[in-house]
């Protein structure tokens, strides 16, 4: 898996608590809802998704770490904090004893979130965040592990959401939600972007790699592989149900059950 890197067309900006040192910077990022020639799939009827939302989305960028040799798989999720329904997922591979590796969380809506990195596998028992405390320079003296929220703008990249504090109390961060979990191999879903009434097909996971094709939303597809983190999405190879030949990687969030 690729590590992840700032998309273009996007960039956020950062209103946090006290304690944030996060700096907001406009960053030219690039979308993944955009498509372009249109293929029959079979669709399911319209209503089957929910209504489209073109709205100007932003992205989160910062550093994961884990205090003990390496760090493993994670599940890195932005929240929103009024709803928890609104939510972005990175799900990242294992790395090396001694790495602080960059993020980039990106096609995040307006609002305030709370960043929070679960250990896949683990439940809400291992989880991480960005606190005054990582500001504070994770000393002795760094007593308060309470998660800063991070609020995102349209078309801005908020940077410097480092989640590297792991010594919050028992029950003091957000608990996962359940519909974070990554699709499994198998799983029969619809394509429905919320931004856009199409998605793209790719050739692999990223957005360098070649659209094969794009689905209209009621697309029918079966989850082949996945997730792949790369470029801010959590990306899936499916397979069309109407075409068990045709197959390609697409954003995570563009697929509904």
């Amino acid at each position: 898996m690729r590590a992840p890197r700032i998309v273009l067309f996007l960039s956020l900006a950062l209103a946090c608590t006290p304690g944030s040192q996060s700096v907001s910077t406009p960053t030219p990022t690039r979308s993944e809802p955009a498509a372009t020639a249109v293929v029959s799939t079979s669709p399911a009827p319209a209503a089957a998704c929910p209504p489209l939302r073109p709205i100007s989305l932003g992205a989160i960028n910062g550093k994961l770490g884990y205090p003990a040799e390496g760090i493993p798989p994670l599940a890195v999720i932005a929240t929103r904090a009024d709803d928890a329904t609104v939510f972005r997922v990175l799900h990242t591979q294992r790395y090396p004893a001694g790495a602080q590796v960059p993020y980039t969380i990106a096609a995040i809506e307006p609002g305030t979130y709370i960043v929070v990195a679960y250990v896949e596998g683990s439940g809400t028992s291992l989880a991480g965040s960005y606190t005054p405390a990582v500001a504070c320079g994770l000393g002795a003296n760094c007593a308060d592990h309470s998660p800063i929220r991070v609020t995102v703008r349209g078309g801005e990249t908020v940077s410097g959401i480092d989640v590297l504090d792991w010594y919050a109390a028992a029950g003091s961060l957000p608990g996962r939600p359940p519909w974070t979990a990554a699709l499994r191999a198998g799983d029969g879903l619809l394509v429905c972007n919320p931004y856009a009434d199409s998605v793209n097909l790719r050739a692999s996971a990223g957005l360098g790699f070649p659209v094969r094709r794009t689905l209209d939303n009621g697309s029918r597809v079966v989850i082949r592989d996945g997730p792949l983190g790369a470029d801010g999405y959590d990306w899936y190879e499916v397979n069309l149900a109407a075409d068990q030949l045709a197959s390609g990687w697409v954003v995570g969030y563009a697929l509904r059950k």
